[in-house]
């Protein structure tokens, strides 16, 4: 009988004292350093007076005088080492006694203490070495740049990846703690800042060994584009193949990404992903509320209503999303409309009407200088609350942007209407809705920066355009950086399209729905033109270069020349309506001999997105 008590107990201690390292461990990765620091006081204060109270009792029962209160003393102490007295306790209360659970937890909560502050001294440093170690058989993403969003980001590329993330940046102190929490390491000496061959060497980026995904989002574009171009001469240094590179930069955008991505004989990044907060809150915008949701379509795919959007604010957010609007609302049978209300629009939309010349031309996009709680915003409200397809609130300040989204509703409400608002703020987009219902969706979510499916879809239309020759991977890295954007527009728009019909109940594989689904996808196809800057070729350019390609088909046997567009220029003959494109395809085979037809390019893209959905 005593010695299976003397084994009970014994178990009792094993299992307190590993419960107790335990539940430090964990403690050390989930909290920050002054919480692990306050819960380890406070447990060391009640394990320090409940051994006072229950050896101090022990012993007074067991011997008394002087020397009780000399044990009680050590072994106080002794707990605090992983070491109990239990057989002087139930001397005292019995084998049996209900105090053994508070004795028990006394111990516990010593043991914790205990733990706690070694593992506080020890697990740094080994956590940090077994991150370290994982570097040699994981890829890595490089994360350039340490703040709120930066380090939301990481956490979720570390829960969702089989990946090591590592941190570059100077503020160690502040959020060493964070980047822990988050699953990462953070570097922060000379050999991280200034990247070079050292700093693969650190993440075994090998050539032909594993991947490296660079992530430069500070808040510094400039910073982050001198890092992401210093890495880029270590990893050629190093021989390491574009195809094991991906790039993720806070810039500006195409500029930017043909500098940065390999193409042709030119060395660069293999994957690259190129935006802007304002930019990509936009994109955000429309991939989590496509226009094509708030439109109604016949059993052939045909939009059977008109695309009226208003839009509140047009500062760097608001012009975004104008841009995102016009590529994401063209749909065959659908006339489109934008008004913008911006109380200051004429003082910042210079560089703007400058770069978009041609799409405000070509759309009917209409300003107005009120701010959101005008009575020209509810009258205009009032007046259209019927046909009102899409609402959007981007003005900058989040309280401001509330007021008025509920200013909307409450005037929808009263016209009948249950439209939702959409507030795009900062880094985040908002969906308001009556009875103050709302969702929220933030850029920390990873997803829409680290990739996914949406870049499989435009590999596999970049890859149509190759003639299917080699791979998709390989076709995608030999595509110039405005034909990928091209190519995700088309997935993103097209995906969202074939779920809504699906969700209507229309068959996208009928052949008059594949019909209407081509034109919108012309459509489409113009409108990325035009946000991107292009504009329509005039007819006599077009002839122009007609007979450049005849001379030098004649004196060379071949021609580089584009006839129907000028990247240099910003000019494409294809952006004319869809019926007009037979034509244009007539007369550039009658030149260059070889069969064009653009309205086939468009009816192919439409074949190959649905065979990607599919599969």
């Amino acid at each position: 009988m005593i010695a299976a008590a003397g084994i009970m107990m014994a178990d009792g201690a094993v299992i307190a004292l590993s419960a107790a390292i335990f539940l430090a461990l964990i403690l050390y990765l989930t909290l920050d350093s002054d919480s692990r620091e306050r819960l380890t006081g406070v447990t060391f204060s009640i394990a320090a007076v409940g051994g006072i109270v229950i050896y101090g009792f022990s012993y007074a029962r067991s011997v008394g005088g002087p020397i009780a209160v000399l044990r009680t003393v050590i072994d106080v102490g002794r707990m605090f080492v992983g070491v109990n007295n239990v057989t002087v306790f139930t001397m005292a209360v019995g084998e049996d006694s209900p105090l053994l659970l508070p004795f028990w937890v006394i111990h516990f909560l010593a043991y914790y203490s205990m733990a706690s502050a070694a593992i506080q001294v020890l697990g740094k440093g080994a956590i940090r070495k077994l991150r370290t170690m994982f570097l040699r058989i994981r890829d890595v993403v490089l994360i350039y740049g340490i703040n709120e969003s930066s380090i939301a980001y990481g956490r979720q590329v570390a829960a969702n990846r089989h990946v090591s993330v590592v941190f570059v940046g100077l503020e160690e102190n502040a959020r060493e703690s964070d980047i822990r929490q988050a699953g990462g390491l953070l570097f922060a000496d000379d050999v991280a800042l200034l990247p070079g061959k050292k700093l693969l060497k650190r993440l075994a980026v090998r050539r032909g060994h594993s991947k490296l995904t660079l992530c430069a989002i500070s808040d510094d574009a400039d910073a982050n584009l001198s890092y992401a171009l210093k890495l880029m001469q270590g990893l050629s240094e190093a021989q390491i193949r574009p195809e094991q590179t991906s790039l993720i930069l806070l810039g500006g955008e195409e500029g930017d990404g043909e500098r940065l991505q390999a193409y042709g004989d030119r060395y660069g990044y293999g994957m690259v992903k190129i935006f802007d907060k304002a930019e990509l809150t936009a994109r955000l915008l429309m991939q989590k509320y496509p226009i094509c949701q708030s439109i109604r379509f016949d059993e052939n795919g045909r939009a059977t209503e008109d695309v009226r959007v208003l839009q509140i604010g047009f500062g760097r957010t608001g012009q975004e999303v104008l841009r995102k609007i016009v590529a994401g609302g063209q749909f065959a049978g659908s006339r489109f409309h934008v008004h913008v209300f911006d109380p200051g629009f004429s003082e910042i939309d210079g560089f703007f009407r400058l770069r978009y010349a041609s799409m405000l031309e070509a759309y009917d996009i209409s300003f107005e200088a009120y701010g959101g709680r005008s009575r020209q915003v509810c009258e205009y409200l009032a007046k259209h609350a019927s046909d009102l397809r899409y609402i959007v609130v981007a003005v900058g300040n989040p309280k401001l942007g509330r007021e008025i989204a509920s200013g909307v509703l409450e005037v929808l409400a009263e016209c009948g209407s249950d439209l939702p608002v959409y507030q795009c703020i900062g880094d985040s987009v908002i969906c308001h809705r009556s009875r103050e219902e709302y969702e929220h969706f933030s850029l920390h979510d990873a997803d829409i920066l680290y990739g996914g499916k949406m870049d499989d879809v435009a590999m596999e239309i970049n890859r149509y355009y190759h003639g299917c020759e080699g791979t998709a991977g390989e076709l995608w890295l030999s595509c110039d950086y405005f034909s990928r954007m091209s190519c995700r527009a088309s997935a993103d728009y097209l995906s969202a399209l074939f779920a809504r019909l699906k969700s209507l109940g229309i068959d996208p594989d009928a052949p008059a729905v594949r019909e209407n689904l081509a034109i919108s996808e012309h459509m489409r196809w113009c409108a990325f033109h035009y946000v991107m800057g292009y504009s329509l070729m005039p007819d006599g350019e077009w002839q122009e270069r007609a007979e450049q390609y005849r001379r030098e088909k004649a004196e060379k046997g071949e021609s580089s020349v584009r006839i129907s567009k000028d990247a240099a220029g910003r000019k494409h003959a294809c952006l004319v309506p869809w019926e007009q494109l037979p034509e244009l395809s007539r007369a550039e085979s009658e030149v260059t001999g070889v069969q064009t037809d653009y309205c086939q390019m468009d009816r192919d893209n439409i074949r190959v997105i649905a065979e990607v959905l599919r599969g």
